[in-house]
């Protein structure tokens, strides 16, 4: 397949699409959503022993700079787990959250959804900026993913999460391995789930591994479709149903 055959940007339904930046653009809103920056992951892998790096930040921001430049957005929205720690705010968390805020703030307006990893995030966030549960952008709801939600249907609205780290894992016939990360979309119900933004987070094999979110066992895997980010652009796999034979 050619490169130039292989789209950068897919319309899932009227106004909705994804992007190879690994991120949802709503049109008519002129909103982004990314999620899971997991920043700071490297100072609790330290804690546990586990030395990494520290690479990630400089590639976020990479990666956010090249979100807003090429859709120009008036919001970008942050579907949860900016941060990575659990508990207290590590040092590290602390300087990156704050640096990261700094710079999006500087190009875009910012907002916050509060994901399973932000328990003191609100610590963190320029005082007076919420962090809600679920957030409404026209006629999207954006929740992190972690929890039981309700669906209304495709028809009465559109629902975007994250949580899963959804990627595509694959091997051929000599058995080499390749990952690459994916969204979700689930067409009756209108619901989206993103790839993690972060270079760091381990992917959730959405074909054949335990599902993380609540909200994608309650619709079954099966009913979703994969859409893998490569490096040429965006692969449409079909449904996850049809590929655990592969």
């Amino acid at each position: 397949m050619k490169k130039d055959s292989v789209p950068s940007q897919m319309e899932l339904s009227p106004g909705l699409w994804i992007s190879d930046l690994l991120c949802a653009w709503l049109e008519k809103e002129r909103t982004c959503i990314v999620a899971d920056l997991h920043l700071g992951f490297e100072a609790v892998a330290a804690s546990n022993g586990a030395h990494f790096p520290k690479r990630q930040k400089p590639v976020l921001l990479k990666r956010l700079a090249a979100i807003i430049e090429r859709h120009r957005p008036k919001l970008l929205v942050i579907a949860g787990d900016f941060k990575h720690n659990f508990g207290q705010n590590l040092r590290q968390e602390t300087d990156e959250v704050r640096e990261v805020v700094e710079y999006l703030d500087s190009r875009v307006d910012v907002a916050f959804v509060r994901g399973n990893h932000d328990n003191y995030l609100q610590n963190l966030l320029p005082e007076g900026t919420p962090l809600p549960e679920t957030m409404e952008v026209g006629r999207f709801r954006v929740a992190h993913g972690h929890q039981e939600i309700a669906f209304p249907g495709g028809k009465t609205g559109k629902t975007i999460l994250a949580h899963e780290h959804p990627s595509l894992k694959m091997r051929d016939a000599v058995g080499a391995r390749a990952s690459a990360p994916a969204f979700l979309y689930e067409e009756g119900s209108g619901t989206l789930v993103l790839p993690a933004l972060s270079p760091l987070a381990p992917g959730s094999d959405i074909v054949r591994g335990r599902l993380l979110s609540p909200a994608l066992r309650q619709l079954g895997r099966d009913r979703f479709s994969i859409v893998a980010v490569t490096r040429d652009g965006l692969l449409d796999f079909g449904k996850a149903g049809a590929l655990r034979d592969w």
